[in-house]
């Protein structure tokens, strides 16, 4: 249960951002028992943003998508490093079954009594071959940290059983299959023979494979005789399985039981077919992790049998054990056995189709990410959208996010990339059909990069992780003709991001520098989690801006006379480490660059906000042109809203704000309240809420509200 908060707790800890209750008490989101009752899970938030619109629900029909830029892409050269396919492994299988293998409740072990009083209710079985009229067989599967647990339930009036455990005589079998590489499984199978009371004892065998006979090291069964029939538990151990050491999501089993007369077999009843022959007609064997998505997320959404159009087995993140990466229509989800405690999933919804997911290991950090391409159509277009998604904990973090291509009818334009352990290459690839006269489509806005175009200045951009994301290293000039400069009817919108250069800060200003560091008693030394060099103020060379601790920095040789430094101190921010992200970018079009400043605030108890602000030095000192909440978070309900760069005709941008998603609560019970937009200030706006949409135009001098 979800530590209580404040069901109406209010603070007016970022600025004028009013009424941000928390929610009351509630179960935690996700946990096996809650994620039975409530629709969704944690954060679900919106990667990409186009155009503001809210995706549909996965089960509302929608037009066929056009035809992949990716085919304009790989002629051109185009996303070598991702290919053309939509990155399906072969593992792809719904996330329910006849048979679910449950995770055993510490407070409530097994006791092997060959009594099944604390099992959960078996699963029925089919007849599969041969004669089985009065024979009936129903099974249970359980599981902890180091053993899988069988429970079934024989009726079978004539049960025979020898000393030889011949595979002839009534048995119990299971067939358990694990991903392994290639997108093959590797299947095990073994046989449980019940012991027969005052005759045979039992013995777990293995059934097929080189050991074909053998018994089962430290498996075990026992029975107990009923009214024409017996009732077993089994235990085998999880290492009896290589595989196990580190994968336990996307397994398929089919456990049958055989009728035998001690020479020849009768007939067989069982949850499936398939086997080691053929390991993908096994039924999916769904864990305690994968029925979490399917209860929280899937079922909701009329998706509850869908099979994946992609799933991947990976390691991303915590300890050694591999987690399920699946993606249904729009979502992406993220489960496994060492997840969240293997009883909570994450998911994200996009705005646009997954166009294509891999897994690699950026960055050195001995573990996956993601890599994900998305395909957003907007108003007659279709982008695509490239992003590296890393989990260095429970929830991914963006390391990179770049439009990778536009295409509107017969005209394509495509950025390629070359993608290494540490860095990623964005090249220019000539366009198709359009001219730098013609072309008028918006940037994505948000965190990610607009494309670069082939008639802007640059021809190529390196990017190097720096060991938090990927950062802009060096870039290549452009060759050949550039944009005319003759003036057209409508004024064009800037040539790839009107930003003046931005550059590491180095040694400029550096005894301004430390005299900052004097005056505000820094230790000595002190280097800026963040140092950008780029044009802020009017002089033409350009300033430095440094992020120390939550002051940031301006200072320079044009800046205040190159003799004064100023600062500001982002006191939203109750400390450092929630001060996620500095960049700079030309929002007013005035060719000197503000200052964004994204993180986390907690505006009241048990209260959790995404923020954007944005700076201005182009004075003599730091003001704040305006903030945005863009996320709430809560007793693991979220709201996500959108917010998007829109360019205008005066080579700034508009700023677009509207409703996203909200996850965890509904409109009648979700208790976040929607403030009142300013023009300074933008609180998240909830899709249920009276304001739809939010435009706010640089006037020259603010912000204000169109």
């Amino acid at each position: 249960m979800a530590p209580p908060v404040s069901e109406r707790s209010r603070s007016s800890a970022f600025r004028s951002l009013r009424s941000h209750p928390a929610l009351g008490s509630r179960p935690a989101l996700g946990s096996l028992g809650s994620l039975r009752r409530l629709t969704a899970l944690t954060s679900a938030s919106l990667a990409i943003a186009c155009g503001g619109a809210q995706a549909p629900r996965p089960n509302t029909p929608r037009p066929a998508a056009p035809d992949s830029i990716a085919a304009a892409a790989a002629a051109q050269g185009g996303l070598p490093s991702l290919g053309d396919g939509a990155g399906a492994s072969g593992y792809e299988s719904t996330l329910v079954g006849p048979l679910r293998a449950e995770l055993i409740d510490e407070a409530a072990p097994v006791k092997l009594d060959g009594l099944l009083k604390e099992w959960q209710p078996r699963s029925p079985t089919e007849r599969l071959r041969g004669a089985t009229e009065g024979r009936a067989f129903a099974v249970a599967l359980q599981y902890d940290g180091a053993k899988v647990y069988l429970a079934g339930e024989i009726t079978d009036p004539n049960y025979v059983r020898t000393a030889r455990f011949s595979e002839h005589e009534d048995r119990v079998s299971v067939a358990l299959a694990f991903p392994s590489a290639g997108g093959r499984y590797k299947v095990y199978e073994l046989s449980i023979f019940p012991g027969k009371a005052g005759e045979t004892a039992g013995s777990v065998r293995y059934a097929a494979g080189p050991s074909k006979g053998q018994a089962v090291p430290s498996a075990k069964v026992v029975d107990a005789p009923q009214e024409r029939g017996l009732t077993f538990e089994a235990v085998v151990p999880w290492a009896t399985f290589a595989e196990a050491s580190t994968v336990r999501v996307g397994l398929r089993a089919a456990v049958r039981y055989h009728d035998g007369d001690g020479t020849k077999e009768l007939g067989v009843l069982g949850t499936g077919p398939g086997g080691e022959s053929a390991p993908t007609e096994l039924p999916a064997l769904p864990t305690a992790a994968e029925r979490a998505v399917v209860d929280g997320l899937l079922e909701p959404n009329g998706l509850a049998k869908a099979v994946p159009k992609i799933d991947l087995i990976v390691d991303i993140t915590g300890d050694a054990m591999k987690e399920r990466v699946s993606v249904f229509d729009r979502y992406v989800t993220v489960c496994g056995p060492g997840y969240r405690g293997g009883k909570q999933f994450f998911y994200r919804q996009l705005v646009g189709d997954v166009a294509r997911l891999e897994a690699r290991d950026l960055g050195g950090r001995g573990k996956d990410s993601l890599l994900v391409r998305s395909r957003i159509a907007h108003g007659g277009a279709e982008r695509e959208a490239f992003e590296v998604w890393a989990f260095p904990h429970d929830e991914p973090e963006t390391l990179f996010a770049h439009e990778v291509a536009a295409g509107r009818g017969a005209n394509k334009l495509v950025n390629s990339l070359r993608i290494s352990r540490s860095e990623i290459e964005v090249l220019v690839e000539p366009a198709v059909g359009w001219v730098a006269e013609s072309y008028r489509e918006p940037a994505l806005g948000g965190d990610v990069l607009p494309l670069l175009l082939p008639w802007g200045t640059v021809k190529s951009r390196l990017y190097r992780f720096d060991g938090h994301r990927f950062q802009r290293a060096s870039e290549v000039a452009q060759d050949g003709p550039k944009a005319s400069a003759a003036p057209a009817a409508t004024p064009p919108v800037p040539r790839d991001l009107p930003t003046p250069p931005v550059a590491n800060g180095g040694d400029l200003g550096r005894r301004l520098f430390e005299q900052y560091l004097t005056d505000q008693q820094v230790a000595r030394g002190t280097r800026p989690k963040v140092d950008l060099q780029v044009q802020a103020h009017g002089d033409p060379r350009p300033e430095r801006v440094a992020l120390v601790g939550r002051d940031l920095v301006v200072l320079g040789p044009g800046y205040k006379g190159g003799t004064q430094y100023a600062f500001v101190r982002l006191s939203d921010f109750a400390a450092a480490e929630d001060i996620g992200e500095v960049t700079a970018r030309d929002l007013t079009g005035d060719g000197l660059a503000e200052v964004l400043v994204r993180g986390k605030v907690k505006p009241s108890p048990g209260v959790e906000s995404d923020v954007l602000l944005v700076y201005s030095a182009a004075g003599d000192r730091i003001v704040r042109l305006l903030g945005v909440e863009t996320g709430r978070e809560a007793g693991g309900a979220r709201a996500q809203g959108l917010v998007q760069f829109v360019p205008n005709k005066t080579r700034g941008f508009d700023v677009d704000v509207r409703p996203g998603v909200v996850r965890g609560c509904t409109e009648r019970t979700c208790v976040f309240v929607e403030g009142e937009p300013t023009a300074q200030t933008v609180p998240v706006l909830l899709p249920w809420g009276k304001t739809r949409h939010v435009r706010l135009v640089w006037n020259g001098t603010a912000f204000a509200i169109q």
